[in-house]
């Protein structure tokens, strides 16, 4: 997938999201903390120009806090909703993953 088309499609597939999370939101302070992830991801993903591994990086954070959200916090999603995150862990899965490049040592155990 180009650089670009990387960006765009994860700016849409979030802002269906963000849309979508918008009619099922109660006030919790998990919906709260949701909200801030996608809000500064979407500005994120708006400004970039071209795809390096800060936006990479951004987009890691996004998921695996979203992912601790719905899984282990008290996140309650609708349909609509839990379908446009399901669309996007897809996205995440099969294209930023295998991208996302480690810098520094890393140990393995």
């Amino acid at each position: 997938m180009e650089d670009k088309a990387l960006i765009n499609e994860a700016y849409q597939l979030l802002s269906e999201l963000n849309k979508n999370y918008q009619s099922c939101k109660q006030g919790t302070a998990d919906e709260f903390r949701l909200q801030v992830l996608l809000n500064s991801t979407l500005k994120e993903l708006k400004k970039a120009e071209k795809l390096d591994n800060s936006i990479l990086i951004d987009l890691e954070k996004f998921y695996q806090g979203t992912s601790l959200l719905i899984g282990l916090g008290s996140l309650k999603l609708n349909d609509p909703t839990r379908t446009a995150w399901r669309n996007y862990d897809k996205f995440h899965c099969e294209h930023v993953k295998h991208v996302l490049t480690l810098y520094g040592p890393v140990l393995g155990f």
